[in-house]
């Protein structure tokens, strides 16, 4: 049955017939600043995680309609068998950046908007050959 789902959905069929399923794709921006919302998520190099059992496409993010408010997106995690309320937010795309920012264990103050940090400085070098390794790293244009 697995088999005959995956072929009439057009997926491939020749591979591993109890390998899970590939995650839903992203719903579409529910406004502009939704829209905003996934493109600093890919500025940032993070990936807002999809859900089909959630009503609002995303992992941990649930719509209520009849909230009052601008802010009707709640988002909701698991911990250690409980469940925590992590805030409500006027989309369901900013409620699943914060997510994705959580769950990379990054800062998740109340901008959403703003950049990421800068990168840690690289470790002091250890050898020469590492020294040079940087230096010619530095003239062909790349950061290691």
């Amino acid at each position: 049955a697995l088999f005959y789902a995956r072929r009439e959905a057009g997926r491939d069929t020749g591979s591993d017939l109890t390998a899970p399923a590939p995650p839903p794709p992203p719903p579409a921006p529910s406004s502009v600043v939704g829209a905003e919302a996934v493109q600093q998520a890919g500025r940032e190099g993070l990936t807002l995680a999809t859900s089909s059992s959630s009503n609002s496409g995303y992992k941990g993010v649930t719509f209520y309609p009849k909230e009052r408010g601008s802010k009707k997106y709640k988002l909701e995690v698991k911990t250690r068998g409980k469940t925590a309320f992590l805030g409500c937010f006027a989309t369901a795309e900013q409620a699943a950046l914060f997510y994705a920012r959580r769950e990379a264990g990054r800062d998740t103050g109340s901008d959403l908007t703003a950049p990421p940090p800068p990168p840690p400085p690289p470790p002091a070098l250890s050898t020469a050959a590492g020294a040079e390794a940087v230096r010619q790293a530095g003239r062909e244009g790349l950061t290691l």
